[in-house]
């Protein structure tokens, strides 16, 4: 158990490293690193989906397990389905999720460049008009 002295130290100056309270808590990325892979598609997406719905790995091996039963002429495992079934549901909510926050994201940078800047504005608009 660690108790902790809240009073005034007269002597803080003269302690030794390590010697005092060190309990914290340590998020160094070299203390576990955090692998990002983006293969295809928008990255906000893959984000979300694989921090808040399955890994690539969980995915994968609910795709295996349903593959490998069709190929061998096996019924599909219903809770394997399930929770592919639920992802799917789950990955859409996500793609129209971020889908109305990038264009929301875009019209804050619109109106922000018109009002900062408006010459820059209207021939950004026209450029991307003569694009199409």
């Amino acid at each position: 158990m660690t108790t902790r002295y809240s009073g005034f130290d007269p002597l803080w100056m003269f302690r030794a490293p390590w010697s005092g309270d060190v309990a914290q808590r340590i998020t160094a990325p070299w203390f576990s690193p955090s692998l990002t892979v983006n293969y295809a598609g928008d990255p906000a997406v893959e984000d979300r989906v694989v921090t808040e719905i399955a890994s690539y790995g969980k995915q994968l091996g609910w795709l295996t397990e349903i593959a490998i039963a069709l190929a061998k002429m096996q019924p599909v495992p219903e809770e394997t389905l399930g929770r592919l079934e639920k992802a799917a549901e789950d990955i859409a909510v996500i793609k129209e999720q971020v889908g109305v926050s990038a264009v929301e994201a875009a019209n804050d940078a619109l109106d922000r460049l018109e009002r900062h800047d408006p010459a820059q504005y209207y021939n950004l608009l026209r450029e991307r008009r003569r694009a199409k």
